[in-house]
């Protein structure tokens, strides 16, 4: 193809899962991909992309990976530490810097002292990620160099302002939410009222996601760029389907070819 695309990324726990397939449509019909930004679980899949990585075998990664090893808790102060998924990006890899790739990498975290944006464009892969999947409220922040990062959604889930390029593909992995809170449970033919905390999971819930698609639009509206949007259907594969690694790639590759016309 003629034409070099930059790619605005955003996805959230196991929806990081869905860029495989963005991948595998990329690679089979040979779209020139020269710049990258992503915020959160996709840091890994892209960057094992900027590695050489395939989709099949990026796939079979992921296959691998058991997530409940992955889980340290530490009740005194987080719920999870992470430095077993440190361990783990390191196994994967290694001592790899941002600015040694040949595809140009904007990893996008939050810093919670300064609350600004933080875009790694050098840097080792491993800290940029780490910093970039802090979720708040369940991941311990991650410091580099005096300064402590969360997760990057919280200024910017789908960081279309830090590619330079014009040409913009940019998915987003954010799920619709439509109609009232649920504030009924059925067992058999009886029906109860939810308790009180998943009411209020509920509300926190859909108002991240509310912030997260003002964070989107107003991404959307940058300046003098062309932007294509993937925001596919997302049927039942929710944040929590780790397992469902093949739903995940086969079913979105089907929406991708629908909605990419080159």
């Amino acid at each position: 193809m003629s034409k070099k695309y930059s790619v605005a990324l955003w996805g959230w726990a196991a929806r990081w899962l869905a860029h495989i397939w963005v991948l595998k449509y990329i690679e089979e019909n040979k779209i020139d991909i020269n710049e990258i930004s992503w915020t959160s679980m996709w840091a890994i899949i892209w960057a094992l992309f900027a590695i050489w990585k395939s989709a099949g075998e990026i796939v079979e990664f992921a296959k691998s990976i058991n997530y409940f090893k992955l889980f340290d808790l530490q009740f005194k102060t987080w719920i999870l530490k992470w430095n077993k998924v440190y361990k783990k990006l390191e196994e994967i890899f290694w001592d790899s810097n941002i600015e040694d790739q040949d595809i140009k990498l904007k990893i996008i975290a939050t810093n919670i002292i300064s609350w600004k944006k933080k875009v790694f464009t050098e840097w080792k892969i491993v800290d940029a990620i780490r910093a970039s999947i802090s979720l708040p409220w369940i991941f311990v922040p991650y410091e580099i160099e005096w300064e402590q990062y969360v997760d990057g959604w919280i200024t910017n889930n789908l960081p279309i302002e830090s590619l330079r390029w014009k040409n913009i593909i940019a998915v987003s992995a954010l799920k619709k939410i439509t109609g009232p809170l649920k504030t009924k449970r059925s067992f058999l033919w009886l029906k109860f009222n939810r308790l009180f905390l998943n009411l209020n999971y509920q509300i926190l819930h859909r108002s991240i996601v509310t912030m997260m698609k003002q964070n989107e639009i107003k991404s959307l509206e940058s300046k003098n760029k062309e932007i294509l949007l993937i925001e596919p259907f997302f049927w039942d594969l929710d944040y929590y389907s780790f397992n469902k690694i093949d739903e995940f790639v086969e079913i979105w590759y089907k929406e991708i070819n629908k909605v990419f016309k080159w």
